[in-house]
């Protein structure tokens, strides 16, 4: 926030459809962490009754900008979002990578055991105006403790106290903090935070996401509930009909078989189908988005994609990935027969759709290749794209998909895979129609499964646990069902989370924070030596322009306005399965609404209660929803600088995603052009090849890390660091200094460090850790704390930590 003209800009946002796909830098937290879908169950008065990991609707599995086959039985519908691409979505919550083996730092025998009640109450108990004393100190190897300074008072209100436990139960203080400051900051929270069973990951987001989520079941399951909002009424219907075990039970598999394998002509595996009736298939996601390089238009837009496993490198790497790819061969098996396929014959169908998977991954491009989006950006008509991939009728396609636009061979498309359009095409010409046709039910059986009964969890639990390393475990039902509602209903389910849980004056002191952090960026951009004068003019502007909005969308308060988000989807409490399909068709009709109207600057691609946050370059806009704007990421009695090495190095992180590899193609109306000067832009690239060259060189369980992969967010955590870390010392300058914490033995400068790592402690399988390494353009949660500290001379100065220490390795990556 700039201050009241920019505030006098903002209009209230309006809902719209989001298709789990978009172009948007999110904080880190990749696609799709059991936090955000959360789904293990057991229904309320019901016995125990295990959910997989990933469900609820939510994709677990998948490559590539978006994973649909259909895009009208892949749609995630949230109201207040736009159409956007899939493969740079950032914008979803994802806890990142464990660390190696915790090191097991012990106790020294004349310190205080952290975190422990007593000590807590006798701080409590003394005197505010007398100084701790020294036996309740806090002291670390390798660091000194804070000098004694009477300007220096110690803070003793409740609330500094429980973040002194909280901060010094994570600690491990046999660990020296220039040694391996991520163990030295989350050893103790690592030991006392085991996997719970049935995560292959766990950490600050996760925690904050299943609070979140036990608010909601508490609004959602309210007998007094009576909403003046039909859309409010509409999410309680479709939480209580996801609550009716019995009922899905009751249905088993005959919802899929009679709406959709015989509207699409049957599926060659479970009986006779029909050829004509159902065509080639369309393994391309296809999608309504702004215009990359007209942003104030949206657009068709075209990618590769088809796989179902997480990235390509599960289908070429077989020796890597025998035990996964067996798991999924026996998942589609399994999942055929309980459709009605033949024992006898649905392995060898369901080995030819795999072997055809392969291929589609073998034509894959690799992420890592596919950040320069100015050279895979092509926009051509309807026609052209015909002539290019002419194995699939595109004007019937997209006319389908669009009913009831009308569209003409002239119709503009943005095409983001021209050379995977081609190979696809090229595929489809030579393989067996059965092929193609158990391919492409394939892909709708395993879209639609969530929504089955008992039996299709259970088949998906086996592959996961392989895939993924999640031990099964019984859970809540309600889990699932409130995560189904977010991406059913989400801004509606917002609405009474707001207005349940939000600060108003949270927002004021969040607008007052982004103004800071700019600030502090734009002061350092004024300093950069690298940069010529008429491209950081440029780049001030831009930063200028960054929109900003905090909270939640205007409009869920306004019941009239977010009743017209929801019109026209039909919510039953008697069926889940119906509900599931009215929302699949909703979104696509809401879908083909976008295409004739100008992007929404105001529109949001999150929901409220969610635990992240995102920067969108077409747009250039940052979001911060009401659900991170929480403890320990944000708390209004907390001190300055566990708030800024919080919530304000995520802030920063998304106000320097719209400068890192790819959000500095994007001007500062959000149009994909060349606005640097070359020698500045010869002198970017040379800073990142460092940042790129450092974080190759991690490992996790023998595995190198991809900096290519990584880079933008590695450029965004560091230029985020940074930013926060300067507007604290502004604030300080203008404030003075603050009280500190009892007993930890930092001074404030060093907390906001401690605090910036302790937000990202976190463990994990090693299975799923492997699965980050390949598909996450986010570093492991360790690196993200490692790789930026080491980076950082502020962090350096303040712990001392000398040249040749591990955090301190000499030479320094810098970009912003």
């Amino acid at each position: 926030m700039r201050g009241p003209p920019r505030r006098s800009r903002r209009r209230r946002a309006r809902g719209s459809v989001f298709l789990r796909c978009g172009l948007v830098w999110g904080l880190g937290w990749g696609t799709l962490p059991e936090g955000t879908p959360g789904p293990r169950g057991r229904q309320k008065g019901r016995g125990p009754r295990c959910k997989r990991e990933g469900s609820s609707g939510r994709r677990v599995l998948g490559q590539g900008r978006g994973h649909q086959l259909f895009c009208l039985t892949s749609l995630r519908w949230h109201p207040g979002t736009v159409w956007q691409m899939v493969e740079y979505k950032r914008a979803t919550l994802r806890d990142e990578d464990a660390p190696e083996t915790p090191v097991e730092g012990g106790a020294s025998p004349d310190t205080v055991e952290v975190g422990s009640l007593p000590i807590l109450l006798m701080i409590m108990a003394l005197p505010k105006s007398l100084p701790l004393p020294n036996y309740l100190k806090v002291s670390y190897p390798g660091i000194m403790s804070p000098a004694t300074d009477p300007t220096h008072s110690t803070c003793l209100t409740e609330a500094c106290i429980r973040v002194a436990g909280k901060i010094l139960e994570s600690i491990d203080r046999g660990v020296s903090p220039c040694e391996d400051f991520y163990q030295f900051s989350c050893g103790g929270w690592i030991r006392r935070n085991p996997l719970p069973d049935g995560r292959s990951r766990w950490n600050t987001f996760n925690s904050l996401w299943d609070q979140n989520q036990a608010i909601l079941k508490h609004l959602l399951e309210n007998t007094t509930f009576n909403s003046s909002s039909e859309a409010e009424r509409k999410t309680q219907r479709f939480y209580l009909s996801c609550l009716q075990v019995e009922r899905i039970e009751g249905a088993g598999s005959s919802a899929t078989d009679e709406t959709s394998l015989t509207r699409l002509g049957g599926w060659n595996i479970t009986g006779p189908w029909d050829q004509d009736t159902t065509g080639p298939p369309h393994s391309s996601p296809v999608y309504v988005s702004a215009d990359s390089k007209s942003s104030n238009s949206n657009v068709i837009q075209v990618d590769q994609s088809g796989l179902f496993l997480p990235s390509r490198d599960y289908y070429l790497n077989r020796t890597a990935n025998e035990k996964v790819l067996t798991a999924y061969l026996d998942y589609m098996e399994e999942l055929g027969i309980l459709l009605g396929g033949q024992p006898t014959s649905t392995r060898e169908q369901m080995q030819q759709v795999l072997e055809l998977e392969t291929q589609l991954a073998n034509i894959t491009v690799p992420q890592d290749q596919r950040r320069d989006e100015e050279k895979i950006y092509h926009k051509m008509s309807i026609s052209e794209l015909q002539t290019l991939a002419p194995s699939m009728d595109w004007l019937e396609f997209l006319s389908f998909l669009l009913s009831p636009l009308e569209l003409g061979d002239s119709e503009p498309v943005v095409v983001y895979g021209t050379d995977y359009l081609q190979q696809v095409s090229e595929l489809i010409n030579r393989t067996e129609p059965s092929v193609l046709n158990n391919y492409l039910i394939w892909n709708l059986v395993q879209k639609t499964s969530s929504s089955l009964d008992r039996r299709f969890e259970s088949a998906q639990e086996k592959l996961l646990e392989t895939l993924y390393g999640t031990k099964k475990s019984c859970t809540p039902r309600w889990q699932t069902c409130i995560s189904n509602t977010d991406d059913a209903l989400g801004f509606a389910l917002g609405s009474l989370f707001v207005k349940a849980t939000f600060d108003r004056q949270s927002k004021e002191i969040a607008e007052g924070m982004i103004s800071e952090i700019r600030s502090a960026f734009e002061e350092a951009l004024g300093q950069l030596v690298w940069m010529d004068e008429k491209t950081r003019q440029a780049a001030k502007e831009k930063a200028d322009a960054i929109y900003d909005m905090i909270g939640f969308p205007d409009f869920i308060l306004e019941p009239k306005e977010l009743d017209d988000v929801y019109d026209g989807y039909e919510v039953s409490e008697d069926s889940f399965f119906q509900n599931m399909l009215n929302l699949y068709n909703f979104s696509a009709k809401v879908m083909a609404d976008q295409l004739r109207k100008p992007p929404s600057r105001d529109q949001w691609s999150m929901t409220p209660q969610t635990v992240n946050a995102y920067y969108l370059p077409t747009k250039n806009e940052i979001v911060f929803p009401a659900g991170i704007l929480q403890a320990p990421f944000y708390a209004r009695n907390h001190p300055k600088a566990l708030n800024f090495g919080g919530i304000g190095v995520v802030m920063g992180h998304e106000l320097t995603h719209a400068f890192d590899d790819q959000g500095r193609e994007y001007d500062k109306e959000g149009n994909l052009r060349p606005w640097w000067q070359n020698e500045s832009l010869a002198a970017f690239r040379n800073h990142t090849a460092c940042m790129e060259e450092q974080y190759n060189q991690y490992q996790v369980n023998g595995e190198r890390l991809n900096g290519r992969q990584t880079l933008g967010e590695n450029i965004a955590d560091n230029g985020g660091l940074k930013a926060a870390y300067n507007a604290y010392k502004a604030w300080l300058r203008k404030h003075g200094e603050e009280q500190q914490l009892p007993a930890v033995g930092l001074t404030n400068h060093q907390l906001f460090f401690v605090g910036f790592a302790q937000v990202w402690c976190s463990v994990r399988t090693p299975e799923s850790s492997h699965e980050g390494l390949v598909t996450d353009p986010h570093s492991p949660a360790r690196f993200r704390v490692l790789g930026t500290l080491s980076n950082s001379r502020d962090f350096l100065r303040h712990f001392g930590c000398p040249v040749g220490s591990s955090m301190n390795p000499g030479q320094l990556c810098e970009v912003w």
